[in-house]
């Protein structure tokens, strides 16, 4: 008999103007601001690369992939390591700025709930965004922010038969 998932352990993202909703499996670690490298010739919104665990990684605003202005560094900034689910990248994270501390949340049916009022347009890197007690998060479309990090860096594709998956079952 299958298994139903009844609980996701998520984290809330703070990001300018509201948060985003991430499952906590989806992130490899948050840690303390870092300056990035420049990459020349990118987009306003791939703030440069990072050192990772040894490896330069790109780190990304949400708000400019949104079409928004990229917030300035804080006092609270961090940087979220987020997995790519799509396993096209080498190596197979990006950096998130966020803009405070995310927080540890237990999503369930009871709490969570669509939010109609709200739409967006095909080219922006949002899924959806829900209802969740007296917060409205987005959820981001991890793909679609994965597919402008190659666009903007194809060096950073993985090549086939050394492509890495994300096993949630460790």
């Amino acid at each position: 008999m299958p298994q139903t998932l009844e609980e996701i352990y998520s984290l809330l993202i703070p990001v300018a103007g509201g948060k985003i909703i991430l499952p906590r499996l989806s992130v490899a670690e948050v840690m303390g601001y870092a300056r990035p490298r420049p990459v020349r010739g990118s987009p306003n919104w791939l703030l440069g690369l990072i050192n990772w665990q040894g490896q330069e990684i790109p780190l990304v605003s949400f708000e400019g992939l949104c079409g928004r202005k990229v917030p300035e560094r804080a006092n609270r900034t961090r940087i979220a390591v987020l997995f790519s689910i799509g396993a096209h990248m080498d190596p197979p994270v990006f950096a998130l700025m966020t803009q405070g501390y995310p927080y540890l949340v237990r999503v369930n049916t009871a709490v969570l709930g669509t939010d109609s009022e709200d739409s967006y347009s095909a080219d922006l890197p949002v899924l959806v965004r829900v209802r969740m007690a007296n917060e409205r998060p987005v959820i981001p479309d991890l793909d679609a922010i994965e597919d402008k990090l190659l666009e903007a860096m194809p060096q950073r594709r993985a090549t086939r038969g050394t492509e890495s998956t994300l096993d949630l079952n460790s």
